[in-house]
């Protein structure tokens, strides 16, 4: 196993120096910073974490928890997180929670006995354990009493998605409401978008989504179909819920978007491979994962946080569900 010691030969530089670049504490010199990064990635150095644990009693260590890494939303989001945090010299660990309390509390057990350095989450444990002695990042799914959180501009997105069908020419608006046990964001487009059409006079009908699933959601659009066959524009909470209805109007050998548009929400990347490509609003899983991660990492390591709360902007991005105005 390669040692500091052996990092700090090989970039020139004493072993305390190597210390401070590795635990981010204390000044090194850009010239400094070049080399010993140059020696780590030369000599294959990882860092021993428990050993760092036993000397500051935070190691470097966060945990990322989310609800449900098979939702295409979440790995990109993963990602930003691990790759901002890796270059700090920090270490994730992903817990796939799945909306159970049990297991949330089971990752959390782990973390604060391994003494982890933060948590960014979906899950704000504070609500429950108001007393925790650990960092926690809320991501997406933020409301008003969390204390530390980045999110988009739901009510913006919202609006927005409404905005561009009622542009695009309607009838009648299917509206489906996604989760609301488990997401205050996805509550408030669902809101915004309600608004708008309410207040330019459209027709709306409203669908009640029950789960994240992809097979849970695809029988729920045959049934909402079935209950609501006049409806010419379909808004989803998510590009998850947007797909599974493509799928079933196609299925019923009606035209998108001539027959029925549909608009989704997320912009993950299948959303523009599949056919027809799917109209959506974008926020960036990615920045909403490396936002949390530069907070967590602030708040560790006693930084000064200029936002306790970060809004990231969303919009709108044309692809071919939706009609086009002058159509």
């Amino acid at each position: 196993m390669v040692t500091i010691k052996e990092v700090a030969e090989e970039a020139g530089v004493s072993k305390s120096t190597v210390s401070r670049y590795i635990s981010q504490k204390g000044y090194v010199g850009q010239e400094a910073q070049e080399k010993i990064k140059q020696a780590i990635k030369k000599l294959n150095y990882v860092p021993n974490v428990l050993a760092q644990s036993l000397k500051s009693q935070r190691n470097q260590l966060v945990g990322l928890l989310l609800p449900d890494i098979s939702n295409p939303f979440f790995p990109r989001l993963a990602r930003g997180a691990e790759e901002f945090l890796k270059e700090k010299g920090y270490r994730v660990m992903l817990g796939n929670i799945s909306e159970e309390d049990a297991l949330a509390e089971d990752y959390l057990n782990v973390l604060l006995q391994t003494k982890a350095a933060g948590i960014i989450t979906t899950h704000d444990f504070t609500k429950t354990h108001p007393n925790l002695d650990i960092p926690i990042v809320v991501v997406d799914r933020v409301d008003q009493e969390t204390e530390y959180g980045v999110f988009s501009d739901n009510q913006a997105g919202g609006r927005l998605a409404a905005e561009q069908i009622v542009q695009s020419g309607t009838d009648k608006v299917l509206l489906v409401r996604g989760p609301s046990d488990n997401a205050q964001s996805i509550n408030q487009r669902f809101e915004a978008s309600l608004r708008y059409l309410q207040n330019n006079h459209i027709a709306v009908s409203i669908s009640d989504s029950h789960s994240f699933d992809f097979d849970t959601i695809q029988k729920e659009a045959l049934m909402m179909l079935d209950e609501h066959p006049d409806c010419d524009s379909i808004i989803a909470p998510s590009d998850v819920h947007a797909i599974a209805y493509i799928h079933e109007v196609l299925a019923r050998g009606k035209k998108i978007p001539e027959d029925i548009q549909i608009i989704g929400y997320d912009d993950v990347l299948v959303s523009r491979f599949i056919y027809p490509s799917l109209s959506t609003i974008h926020q960036s899983s990615y920045r909403l994962g490396q936002e949390a991660a530069e907070l967590i990492y602030k708040i560790a390591n006693q930084l000064p946080i200029e936002e306790k709360r970060v809004q990231l902007p969303v919009r709108y991005i044309e692809r071919e569900t939706l009609r086009r105005p002058h159509e």
